[in-house]
């Protein structure tokens, strides 16, 4: 059976961080695919002022394009709906059939994971791939996810991926103050913020 992972996010803009967890995951879960999910309107990020949903679906088409295995869907960025991870999963499972759907997501995500909109259908019904985050003790991540598959019987794959302490409001602080970002974001997100003057 195919296994395609989901990396949902906002991706205002797709960093560095971001590729570490998804290439740590084809690799170390034999991924057939990595789609990159990025979202209109997240729940935890009502008001936030972002990026036009045409520049984030741009920008991480340009990662896609550049790594192997990877692809866009375009399933909430598109939406006039706030975005639910369940809601989202369910529509991917009957576009994906024959193919088992891991979601990955970061330590901090994962740790509150049984509160989120449907948060224990979404453990019982679809696997997991954590990536470390900067922040986090590993052996606080290893507890709650042996706690989730005992309660839930849930998959939970812990990803030994290279932590990277970047964050996309630090991207942004640096554009505004004429600062370098060619170490937080991939080459071809960097030229397409500079070509269409994102985040001034």
């Amino acid at each position: 059976m195919n296994k395609i992972g989901i990396l949902g996010g906002t991706f205002d803009p797709f960093h560095v961080g971001h590729l570490s967890v998804a290439r740590a995951a084809r690799e170390e879960c034999a991924l057939t695919q990595v789609v990159l999910l990025p979202t209109k309107v997240q729940p935890f990020k009502l008001g936030h002022k972002m990026a036009d949903e045409r520049d984030r679906v741009n920008m991480v088409s340009l990662v896609a394009e550049e790594n192997e295995g990877f692809s866009v869907c375009t399933a909430e960025a598109y939406s006039e709906e706030v975005s639910y991870t369940y809601k989202t999963m369910k529509t991917l499972k009957d576009i994906y059939r024959n193919a088992g759907l891991y979601f990955i997501m970061g330590t901090d995500s994962f740790l509150s994971l049984e509160n989120w909109y449907k948060g224990e259908e979404l453990l019982r019904e679809f696997s997991f791939i954590v990536g470390m985050r900067p922040g986090y003790r590993e052996n606080e991540t290893g507890e709650k996810a042996e706690e989730l598959r005992s309660k839930y019987r849930a998959e939970i794959v812990l990803l030994h991926n290279r932590i990277v302490d970047v964050s996309s409001t630090e991207i942004k602080s640096n554009i505004k103050a004429g600062k370098s970002i060619s170490h937080l974001v991939p080459p071809p997100i960097e030229r397409y913020i500079y070509e269409h003057g994102l985040y001034k």
